[in-house]
């Protein structure tokens, strides 16, 4: 079954409306007008019949309990309503006293109405009203021939014929209105498609063709498409970069090993010890960043088993901080802590050693001598906290975003004199993601960084 468009089946949607309120239920008031205007009928033939039955009780004791037919006559001959009834008048002995037919209390008009009537089936409806409380004086009966309806009939006709005019003129302006209203909300989403079309073939561009409707929900869709492009685009970007420094990243000791081998292996240079542990070096960097890049991919992947216990967070850092002081003293750097005590969270404690590992390593890397480092741990909330600061280099906010990507480097134009494989940070995230914390940083470009770990703490 193909399916149908978006407009479609809005424009359908008004049309339907339209129609159940300018049809259904117009119609529906019609016929309840008309059951309630029979009703009206009835309810007033009713209280005209009692106050006939009032007014000749009146005249019979007025008339010193005798029936006068020419006052009779003064009463029933003014009032229309008795037109078209046969009224007869029977005293308490059920002899009739008084008896007029429909054609003598009518004129010309309303004869001819009256023959247009006979010529269509009726029914009679017979109708006995009691004159004379609690004494009865007589009976008052009166046969009326319910026509076939012809003037409600052309009330009712009028009626219908303006209902559906108006009808008609809904259905038009509600398809026309509904048209207005679909075309405006259908083209969000038909720009989002092709915005998805787009980025579905590379183009992660923004387009410039989408705009806001004014509603919610239309527009929030078609911002999350634009952001949907926007973060391809940058994952794009890095993904680029992030082939350039694997390649480069591989490339160099490659490099350097195979041009030493290649030099060694002509006769240009000598297979001297220093040249060989050259070689050695370069080798055993490339296994770092193989073995880092694996870590980092089970990590990543949940193929890493995080074993927790619960740790004394204080217990477990002083022995790691100690750790590092002898060399962070030679480069001239100082390195204190600030830990309280009891705070204990499940941590694996070989998985976490590597985050504090990782954490002091970056910073001894990027702090130049007579810089400060700092380790603080302390409680908030239901979390630990633990922070590693520094007074080095810091990091542009441009960088920020993406300092935990595995291979980004804040500085591209920096050497690799500073060590480091790129993916020391992105590590170091994954650890704590696997721990369930959250890992944040804080930089100033030339003035430091604070890397700040919060773990649930029991």
């Amino acid at each position: 079954m193909k399916s149908k468009s978006l407009r479609f089946h809005f424009l359908l949607l008004y049309v339907l409306l339209a129609v159940i309120s300018g049809i259904v239920v117009p119609v529906l008031c019609v016929k309840l007008s008309a059951n309630a205007f029979r009703d009206y009928q009835i309810h007033r033939r009713q209280e005209d019949l009692e106050n006939l039955g009032e007014s000749l009780t009146r005249l019979y004791y007025e008339e010193g309990g005798k029936w006068q037919i020419r006052r009779i006559m003064d009463i029933l001959h003014p009032a229309p309503q008795w037109m078209g009834m046969k009224v007869t008048l029977i005293d308490e002995n059920r002899n009739e006293v008084f008896s007029i037919v429909p054609n003598q209390m009518m004129h010309r008009r309303e004869r001819v109405l009256e023959s247009e009537r006979e010529a269509s089936p009726n029914k009679s409806e017979h109708i006995t009203i009691k004159l004379g409380r609690p004494n009865s004086i007589g009976t008052l009966e009166i046969e009326r021939r319910i026509p076939s309806g012809r003037i409600e009939y052309e009330f009712l006709s009028y009626l219908m014929r303006y209902t559906l005019a108006g009808a008609l003129i809904t259905i038009i302006a509600a398809c026309g209105f509904g048209y207005m209203v679909a075309e405006k909300l259908s083209r969000p989403v038909i720009q989002a498609i092709r915005r998805t079309k787009r980025i579905s073939h590379g183009d992660y561009e923004a387009d410039d063709e989408s705009g806001f409707v004014g509603i919610r929900e239309l527009d929030a869709l078609t911002n999350g498409v634009e952001d949907l492009g926007r973060s391809l685009s940058s994952q794009e970007k890095l993904r680029q970069r992030l082939m350039t420094d694997v390649a480069h990243e591989l490339r160099t000791p490659l490099t350097v090993a195979i041009t030493q081998i290649e030099a060694v292996a002509d006769g240009i240079l000598e297979a001297t010890p220093d040249r060989l542990n050259m070689c050695l070096n370069e080798m055993n960097r490339l296994g770092e960043l193989i073995k880092n890049v694996e870590a980092l991919s089970r990590l990543e992947g949940d193929a890493s088993v995080i074993h927790k216990e619960n740790t004394d967070m204080k217990n477990f850092l002083e022995p790691a901080i100690e750790s590092f002081r002898a060399v962070f003293a030679k480069s001239d750097i100082k390195l204190t802590a600030e830990l309280e005590d009891d705070i204990a969270c499940e941590i694996d404690r070989d998985k976490f050693r590597h985050i504090i590992d990782n954490l002091l390593s970056n910073a001894l890397r990027y702090t130049n001598a007579g810089g400060k480092v700092k380790v603080k741990l302390y409680a908030h909330g239901h979390d630990a906290i633990i922070e590693v600061s520094d007074t080095g280099i810091g990091i542009s906010k441009e960088d920020l975003p993406n300092i935990f990507e595995r291979f980004y480097r804040a500085d591209e134009s920096r050497t690799r004199v500073t060590g480091g494989s790129g993916v020391g940070l992105a590590i170091v995230k994954a650890a704590v993601d696997a721990h369930g914390g959250k890992i944040t940083v804080e930089s100033v470009k030339g003035a430091g960084s604070t890397f700040r770990i919060n773990l649930p703490s029991d």
